[in-house]
């Protein structure tokens, strides 16, 4: 590694607080409200936090007009401290939360590698690697609470590790391990204790030390877990009561999404397909590996030897990948975003071997990575005539531009070791989030956000019409609109509703408003909108 390149990685491994919060920001200061909030999730979170802001409904939040007990509140009053302590308004204060919990994921990662006792070039490798992946990324620019949830399960391993280390003694780390769990928890929901207990759990087993979970330090720990999580039911039972606790926010939400899901069903091989396409580019790092190691005798040995020697921080890791892998695959509910905990986790198993490549494996490496950024700006750039958008879509030729230069620029550097080119790699990622942020994402306003329809809804509800929505995702066109919707599936109810009121204005799927027998014939379409690959139509009654 030349002289320039030395010195830049040492500034960023001895500042990597810093390093990471620049980063984040080169990538998302200009993204903080240049684009409408997105279906589906966006849209419906900011009617949330709409709610709890102007209606006070911080304990169980609410979604056009009624209870939404789909995710805890924290994450909403997260978005509420922000607003307070900086000039962020809605939608703005949105995306600034997205940006915040991305470098706090980055923040619990990096804490995660020094708690394990990894040193400073192995940890800023490893969030090098986080860096440069495109689908994590591309997270720091949507509206969601995932990156949030995952920090705090990655800070309560961190804290559950140090735990059962054998110089560890007091009640800090265990404590600390189940309150962070709790919060994890009331970010999103029962994941966030689950994943780090199922990890401590098989690590207690694997390093023997299972008798360990049962003295007064992990005791405190769960009664700290505990207390956290019964502020909150309590609250909710004073707000909704004991039967909305018990039937729908454990019932439905927790219980049936987990067993027999009402929604994001998929088969088991699920996750095997979607983890690898979501990991890349670096799903293709075990290119540059000696295979045949995994097939020696010294290297099972050596697994082995760490359930007695050491810290064992690569055991605990794959503990961590391999429990939450097994974990989401199980449960009948699968999205792609459950996989966030595991990220942290590959990026340090990956990080280690990256940094001791030989010269011509290492050479492997970045020829493959610099195949894999120029297919996929030649792709983005062939592909743009071909995508199932019905509407221009700006800056794609340029975004494909720096994937491509991205790509020469690495195999012309192909010699220059891990640590020069991980480094080239993120700036490129960091190139290629401005054409993507400037302009493509702002022109996808028409195709991925209901933003349009609600806007025109809202000019009809202005002059006397009632806003009503058949058969669409909950809560989709109301902070839009800045109205609550009359939301039914039933074609009763929808026709009940139509003949109550004289003036209505109805959003409806083009395939329903088709398959509608005998349709009053006061209807009449006046808008059609293609949202996220499915046509809605707006339809008013005169």
């Amino acid at each position: 590694m030349n002289t320039l390149a030395q010195r830049i990685w040492n500034i960023c491994k001895n500042h990597p607080w810093l390093f990471m919060t620049l980063t984040v920001a080169a990538q998302t200061w200009f993204t903080l409200n240049n684009r409408a909030l997105w279906f589906s999730d966006e849209v419906r979170y900011a009617n949330a936090y709409q709610n709890l802001v102007q209606n006070g409904d911080w304990m169980v939040l609410s979604l056009n007009g009624m209870p939404y007990p789909d995710k805890p509140p924290v994450y909403f009053w997260f978005l509420w401290l922000l607003d307070k302590l900086t000039p962020a308004d809605m939608p703005t204060v949105f995306f600034l939360g997205a940006a915040l919990s991305g470098l706090l994921f980055l923040f619990a990662a990096y804490a995660l590698a020094r708690t394990l006792g990894f040193d400073k070039d192995v940890s800023l490798a490893g969030v090098l690697i986080l860096l440069t992946n495109l689908f994590l990324v591309g997270l720091f620019h949507y509206s969601r609470m995932d990156l949030l949830f995952t920090a705090f399960i990655i800070a309560s391993c961190a804290c559950f590790f140090r735990s059962l280390d054998t110089g560890a003694r007091g009640f800090a780390w265990p404590v600390g391990g189940f309150a962070m769990a709790a919060v994890a928890t009331l970010i999103k929901g029962p994941l966030g204790f689950i994943v780090p207990l199922l990890t401590l759990l098989i690590w207690a087993l694997w390093r023997g030390q299972a008798k360990t979970l049962f003295t007064m330090r992990f005791l405190a720990g769960v009664g700290t877990l505990l207390g956290i999580m019964s502020l909150w039911i309590l609250g909710v039972v004073m707000v909704q009561g004991p039967s909305f606790f018990l039937d729908t926010v454990i019932g439905q939400q927790v219980v049936q999404r987990a067993t027999n899901t009402f929604h994001h069903k998929e088969p088991l091989r699920y996750y095997f397909i979607a983890l690898p396409l979501a990991w890349l580019p670096w799903t293709l790092f075990p290119m540059a590996l000696p295979g045949k190691k995994l097939f020696t005798k010294h290297l099972w040995s050596s697994i082995l030897r760490e359930r007695t020697q050491g810290n064992g921080r690569r055991s605990f890791l794959w503990c961590l990948f391999l429990g939450t892998f097994v974990l989401l695959s199980c449960l009948s509910g699968k999205v792609l975003i459950y996989i966030l905990p595991m990220f942290p986790a590959m990026a340090l198993l990956i990080a280690e071997p990256l940094l001791s490549l030989k010269e011509r494996r290492g050479r492997r490496l970045w020829i493959v990575m610099a195949c894999f950024c120029a297919v996929l700006g030649a792709g983005l750039f062939i592909g743009a005539d071909f995508a199932p958008v019905q509407i221009p879509v700006r800056g794609l030729a340029l975004s494909a531009l720096v994937l491509v230069g991205a790509g020469a620029l690495l195999y012309f550097r192909r010699n220059a070791g891990p640590q020069t080119n991980s480094l080239l790699l993120c700036l490129a990622v960091v190139l290629w989030i401005y054409p993507v942020g400037l302009l493509v994402a702002p022109s996808l306003e028409q195709t991925m956000s209901p933003k349009p329809q609600a806007e025109l809804m809202k000019t009809y509800v202005a002059q006397g019409y009632t806003p009503m929505s058949f058969k669409t995702y909950p809560g989709i066109f109301t902070y839009y609109a800045g109205h609550n919707l009359y939301e039914t599936g039933k074609w009763d109810k929808l026709l009940a509703h139509l003949k109550q009121n004289d003036k209505v204005v109805l959003a409806i799927r083009k395939r329903h408003w088709d398959e509608w027998k005998n349709r009053p014939v006061e209807l009449f379409v006046v808008n059609s909108q293609i949202i996220s690959g499915d046509t809605y139509l707006l339809v008013i009654k005169e």
